[in-house]
């Protein structure tokens, strides 16, 4: 074997024995790979809201709420209202009245769909307080989105405007939640 082979086996065995020790240790210097989020029951629920605000945003556009039932293994309420030309939808999850995973309402109307009929209940809810949302962004991304669709995140919560204005849906959901 030459000098040279000699060293390159040897610098070899080095690095080998460096990564023996370092992985089991987690890295010898350097930069450390960054932490993953760190996710866990509390990011299943968007903290600070409770089943009591969203239902007083859903009464106070003339929907009737009942609940909790069980569904999917959550607490369900259900707030609605019907006339002739158009159904409105509320309907929340959580595991507890203050831990609420998930918000979704629908709209459906007959006839000559109108914005004006979806604007008020969606901006309302858009704009429900937890911790980490930003209601007068949220607000002002549910006016706007009416029209267009699409989705957003305000803090740890998704929001997703679909369909059209014959029948739309908002959802609000946790970053975390299974729904």
């Amino acid at each position: 074997m030459t000098e040279r082979a000699r060293r390159q086996w040897a610098g070899g065995l080095v690095l080998a024995g460096l990564a023996l020790v370092c992985i089991p240790l987690g890295g010898c210097g350097g930069a450390e790979p960054a932490d993953p989020a760190p996710t866990g029951p509390e990011d299943r629920w968007l903290r600070g809201l409770a089943a009591t605000e969203v239902k007083t945003v859903a009464e106070a556009r003339g929907l009737a709420c009942s609940g909790p039932g069980l569904e999917g293994g959550l607490s369900a309420w259900t707030c609605q209202a019907q006339t002739p030309l158009v159904s409105y939808q509320v309907k929340f999850y959580g595991s507890a009245p203050l831990k609420i995973e998930y918000v979704t309402a629908t709209i459906t109307q007959a006839g000559p769909p109108k914005p004006e009929l979806v604007e008020p209940l969606f901006v309302a809810l858009a704009g429900l307080h937890y911790e980490g949302n930003d209601a007068p962004k949220a607000r002002a991304w549910a006016a706007q989105s009416i029209a267009t669709g699409g989705t957003i995140e305000f803090g740890p919560a998704k929001f997703k405007i679909s369909g059209d204005l014959g029948r739309i849906r908002l959802d609000i959901k946790a970053a975390g939640s299974d729904w």
